[in-house]
């Protein structure tokens, strides 16, 4: 049976953060067969490695956090592209 992505732990819809800060965003996806999940920074910035796309689940670190920005998780088979976007804001 085959099943397209689907999200099974969405990122916050909105983390506020102190300037310097850390953050931990994940995203997990499941699917038959199971999907990669990527971030991207908006506008169009990959933060994942095309030769290191892990699958199924995919945790962006974000450290010394100076501004505040859109990020957005991809998950993809070829059954289907899903995303969830995760906007960070700085205090």
């Amino acid at each position: 049976r085959r099943l397209p992505p689907n999200f099974s732990i969405r990122p916050p819809a909105v983390s506020e953060v102190m300037m310097g800060a850390s953050l931990n965003l994940t995203c997990v996806a499941v699917g038959a067969p199971m999907p990669y999940v990527k971030w991207r920074k908006e506008p169009a910035t990959d933060m994942t490695p095309d030769d290191k796309l892990p699958i199924g689940k995919n945790v962006l670190m974000l450290t010394d956090i100076k501004d505040s920005a859109n990020y957005t998780c991809i998950a993809a088979s070829d059954l289907g592209v899903i995303e969830i976007m995760s906007s960070v804001r700085v205090q």
